[in-house]
């Protein structure tokens, strides 16, 4: 997370100078770089060094991931934003907040 620090406070300077498309895609290219970049490298550093880290995901990570997808794509789909958009990313938010708020345990694997 230490090299994404400039781009978060980028993006959080582009929404406070009420350029929110442009803070919505930093902040979705950071997702991107963290996917695609770091947990591949920890999953490389745990083949070398065992250190416990395992890549097991219960059913409400898997929809909840595939839900923010697709509420992802909705909101980049036209390359505008608006406030029903960044209300429906926060009720999205406050959605998945309630949900693994409420959630079972996982069962030990």
């Amino acid at each position: 997370m230490v090299p994404e620090i400039p781009e978060i406070f980028n993006g959080i300077q582009f929404a406070l100078q009420n350029n929110i498309s442009l803070s919505l895609e930093v902040g979705n290219c950071i997702a991107v770089q963290v996917c695609m970049i770091q947990i591949p490298l920890l999953i490389l550093f745990n083949t070398f060094y065992d250190v416990g880290f395992v890549l097991l995901f219960s059913d409400l990570h898997l929809w909840a991931s595939i839900f923010s997808v697709i509420v992802v794509n909705y909101i980049f789909m036209d390359g505008k934003s608006d406030y029903f958009q960044g209300t429906a990313l926060v009720v999205v938010y406050l959605i998945l907040l309630a949900l693994y708020f409420f959630a079972p345990s996982p069962r030990a694997c």
